[in-house]
């Protein structure tokens, strides 16, 4: 009788161990389902653009490269990359927080402000549509843009911002920074520049690492940036 009792007892651990087991792999099937679904397809996806940025030094202009050519991602510590994370545009000068830099940049060089000469410039977009997803000939005319200089240890030293989200709401509409704009010209080649839809064209705001206004605090910022792929 306490045979058949134990026996019973077993059979009856092992069916509650299997049905366990079952619904352990059902959790684990739907999860694996689920995270499988929440993932972008291949096709959905968008991937990292190298790029060779080309500065247009045109007389009126206020940012300017070092009269050293295209700045060439993974060349002279140089980072230039459409990125795949948000597809935005993002471009150092020098990736390289201890050696000096060998390429520099210039800004507002019409404006009476002087910028120091920092350690390294950084350039970046916020834009709606990820630029890997442009469709050839199309404009994206809402997109802020900000460039900043930093200091030997990563301080930020100034910023000047088009439509990032840092201009006093209090101030006077004419007086709000402008968008900048960006075309998708062929398959490989962006180019970016102020879109020139605000009350004042061009204008930018120039802050330091603080958020307070150096100078005037705003400027007419004319530029234009090229962005051609390089590699495959």
């Amino acid at each position: 009788m306490k045979s058949n009792l134990n026996l019973t007892a077993l059979l009856a651990l092992l069916t509650f161990a299997s049905c366990q087991k079952e619904v352990q792999r059902t959790t684990e099937s739907a999860t694996s389902l689920a995270e499988a679904a929440a993932k972008p397809s291949a096709s959905g996806s968008i991937t990292t653009i190298n790029l060779s940025v080309t500065v247009d030094n045109t007389t009126g202009n206020q940012i300017l490269d070092d009269n050293n050519g295209a700045y060439i991602n993974g060349t002279d510590r140089v980072d230039a990359q459409i990125l795949s994370s948000d597809g935005n545009f993002y471009m150092n000068t020098n990736n390289n927080t201890v050696k000096p830099a060998i390429r520099t940049m210039r800004f507002l060089p019409n404006s009476g402000v002087v910028l120091s000469n920092e350690r390294n410039y950084s350039l970046r977009t916020n834009a709606p549509i990820a630029l890997q997803n442009m469709a050839v000939g199309s404009v994206q005319n809402n997109v802020g843009f900000r460039v900043w200089g930093v200091q030997q240890g990563g301080v930020v030293d100034w910023r000047l911002l088009f439509r990032n989200g840092l201009e006093d709401p209090s101030i006077n509409p004419s007086t709000l920074t402008d968008y900048a704009k960006v075309t998708r010209v062929s398959n490989d080649v962006w180019t970016i520049e102020p879109a020139n839809i605000s009350a004042t064209p061009a204008n930018a705001r120039l802050i330091d690492g603080s958020n307070n206004s150096i100078g005037l605090g705003y400027y007419q910022v004319p530029f234009k940036l090229t962005l051609t792929r390089i590699g495959r």
